[in-house]
């Protein structure tokens, strides 16, 4: 009888493993399309606390156990996503706290469009874990799964139609694992419903294998035969063409921006309206060009940031010139116009200092140099604050004579290029530079290049890249027409090619200038101000600006020769009218030194032990769960060993009850102690239990109370919970 239990217990426990891994990947599909229809940026988080719950439900943990292990792993999540630093430090749990109270008050009151998105991420968590339950119960207690099978098929398909997100392989997915768990379930319900057994416990691989093998070679065919074109017309289009506005579209159907800041630059070209529309006031001693970002992934069709990740800001941005560089440290206030929001700082250059309100924190992206400001771990707009920053004079001897030797590091993250560029881009800035011998007159010959050569600046008649065309090979070779983007795109990706390491740059230009005060001068900067420009990497040096686009003079000053003493020998010989230009923020050299570093630690943390705390929560769970039974009877052993008193025995008869229910062994109802007594001893084989059961009678109802009878009987108990333990 013992086998055939364990048997059981076998085959129930591949049932599971098989019911909650299938499920999952099924719920998984839900969560797969995050990253496309919304601006969620670390989706994988998401999918990793999902996996939690599957596995926290999968090993039946008891709720009093299973919800704070739960609620544990949801906070350090949270954390991950909102809160820099370490998880230990405990000070960010007010603030999330605080966000919880505030927005559960915006929530009585009806303020929906009002949640931060700190709170509305806890309510997505928590949804994530209700249908975690909803699974468990339809896989394990009602065994039905077909109605949410349906639902899934439905929600990828209106997502694959109305998004940017590809569901080919994903319907192919769902229908394989779907099948897969409704001929399971089929298997259980006629198990349970028939009373169908399977010889000696076996798994019904002779059952599932033939269902498998039919729904993979169905789905493959299906998936690689031809297709006869679409019956019906596509309704996307014409549910585009009625809701859009068509007099912002130009002669070939693409929409017309406004010109301005914006975040997402993963699909550049198309035309474009000037805005003057104010944006922030500067009152600074110099003008200069204002920096938001760099990236540096170049897809073919626009930019990206390699890493979404973020860190505390120390009060100054990472080292953009090396000490080599002369600078001068300037100061800037910034007064933001109300237009428009921005939860970010724009500055001029290597900041040094940042005047914030105490309850104001800043976050930067250890990639792009971006600062970022929330309150209460929420994006919050700063309306004023003041800076200061470090100006830099470059001298191009040090530029010329720049090793060519780049760090590891530097070559991966910024020469980076899409395997589709066209051969022809490498060969263009091979002609361009034939006649240079070192990295910076090579830089430079390229930046002239756009000089002339055909090129013109042009907002209206510019062109989108078809989907086979390469961005910045369209306009070097086809239209060479266009603004900024393509200017500074192109140079990035030309210099790049030439084994240069380069990055993108975007902000604004100094604006126009309105009045003098004192030393500072103040000008007002709209959207039309809006400019991207190149940087590229010199060891000894550091990022130095370059400025491609025609009508567009940088204002970085350079100067021919350095003295003895390190002082510049001449001014910057290019004064340079209005537009934009100034370094971005490096990262990856700053964040081996100090502070820096700390946070980098803090920083890899929240990224990689997310993965690494769930896996080692997850192994201590399981430890738990399969020992907890073990340490309780070994910690009854030990408590009842040494008693010798006439109360031992009745309590040492109830731990011991007590301890056959958790092993499984349960007392029926109506059943006495000792029709319970033959049917511990059937399934434990003893004879053990009758015996303590009598003595137990005789000791409390008879009114026998002896002091040796709990000695004679501690050999009976004792064996009783080993034999649970074997």
């Amino acid at each position: 009888m013992g086998n055939v239990q364990q048997a059981d217990q076998k085959l129930d426990w591949i049932y599971s493993l098989l019911l909650y891994g299938l499920g999952f990947l099924l719920f998984w599909e839900w969560l797969r399309p995050l990253s496309v229809i919304s601006n969620t940026g670390e989706p994988e988080v998401f999918i990793l606390f999902t996996a939690f719950l599957f596995l926290m439900s999968y090993f039946q943990i008891p709720f009093w156990l299973s919800f704070p292990i739960k609620a544990i792993a949801m906070t350090y999540a949270l954390h991950s996503l909102f809160f820099p630093g370490a998880f230990l430090e405990m000070i960010w749990f007010k603030y999330f706290l605080s966000d919880v109270g505030q927005n559960i008050g915006l929530m009585f009151d009806t303020s929906w469009g009002e949640l931060s998105n700190l709170f509305r991420t806890l309510l997505f968590f928590i949804l994530l874990w209700l249908i975690s339950y909803l699974m468990q119960y339809w896989l394990i207690q009602t065994r039905r799964i077909f109605l949410f099978l349906v639902v899934t098929i439905v929600y990828i398909s209106v997502i694959d139609t109305f998004t940017a997100y590809n569901a080919d392989v994903a319907i192919i997915r769902i229908i394989m694992i779907g099948f897969v768990l409704l001929g399971l379930l089929q298997i259980l319900r006629i198990q349970e419903q028939e009373g169908v057994t399977f010889s000696k416990g076996r798994f019904p691989v002779f059952w599932l294998m033939p269902l498998v093998l039919i729904i993979t070679f169905s789905s493959l065919f299906g998936y690689i035969a031809p297709k006869a074109e679409p019956q019906w017309p596509d309704p996307v289009p014409f549910i585009k063409k009625t809701t859009e506005y068509e007099e912002g579209s130009d002669a070939k159907g693409n929409g017309i921006s406004k010109i301005g800041y914006d975040e997402d630059d993963s699909r550049l070209g198309g035309p474009f309206i000037e805005d003057d529309t104010p944006v922030f006031n500067a009152e600074t001693q110099q003008r200069g060009y204002w920096r938001v970002e760099t990236k540096d992934v170049y897809t073919g069709k626009g930019w990206d940031v390699s890493l979404p990740d973020r860190r505390i800001f120390e009060g100054r941005t990472d080292r953009l010139y090396e000490e080599s560089v002369e600078v001068e440290g300037l100061d800037a206030n910034v007064s933001m116009s109300g237009n428009v929001e921005y939860d970010f700082i724009i500055h001029p250059g290597q900041v040094t200092d940042v005047e914030a309100p105490d309850d104001v924190q800043l976050v930067t992206n250890v990639v792009s140099g971006k600062v970022f400001t929330q309150k209460l771990a929420d994006p919050f707009v700063l309306d004023n604050y003041s800076l200061s920053y470090e100006r830099p004079t470059f001298s191009e001897k040090l530029l010329k004579e720049a090793p060519v030797e780049y760090s590891q590091d530097i070559r991966n993250q910024y020469l980076q290029l899409p395997e589709s560029l066209p051969e022809r881009v490498s060969e263009l800035a091979e002609e361009i530079v034939a006649e240079e011998d070192n990295p910076y007159d090579k830089a430079r010959a390229i930046e002239n290049y756009f000089v002339g050569n055909g090129f013109v600046y042009e907002t209206k008649d510019v062109s989108v890249p078809d989907q086979d065309e390469d961005y910045v090979d369209q306009f070097l070779f086809e239209s060479k027409k266009g603004y900024c983007d393509n200017f500074s795109s192109s140079m990035t990706v030309l210099l790049r090619s030439l084994d240069i390491p380069a990055r993108w740059v975007k902000g604004f230009t100094e604006g126009e200038y309105v009045s003098t005060n004192g030393d500072y001068g103040e000008y007002e900067v709209t959207n039309n101000n809006a400019h991207s420009w190149v940087e590229a990497y010199f060891p000894g040096v550091g990022w130095v600006p370059f400025e491609p686009t025609r009508g567009f003079s940088g204002l970085a000053d350079f100067v021919s020769d350095y003295n003895e003493e390190g002082g510049a020998e001449a001014e910057a010989p290019e004064p340079a009218t209005p537009e934009e230009e100034q370094p971005q923020n490096q990262t990856q050299e700053d964040e081996q030194q100090g502070s820096s570093k700390g946070f980098s630690l803090s920083l890899e943390w929240t990224i990689w032990h997310t993965i690494g705390l769930l896996i080692v929560l997850a192994a201590f769970v399981v430890y738990a769960f399969k020992n907890y039974k073990k340490w309780i009877k070994r910690f009854f052993l030990r408590k009842y060993k040494r008693r010798d008193d006439s109360k031992a025995l009745s309590e040492a008869y109830f731990r011991l009850l007590w301890l056959l229910e958790l092993h499984g062994i349960k007392r029926g109802d109506g059943q006495t102690l000792r029709e319970y007594a033959v049917k511990v001893d059937n399934q434990l084989g003893t004879q053990d239990m009758k015996v303590l059961t009598r003595r137990y009678e005789e000791n409390h109802y008879r009114g026998k109370p002896s002091e040796s009878g709990w000695n004679e009987m501690k050999e009976l108990w004792e064996n009783l919970i080993k034999k649970m333990q074997s």
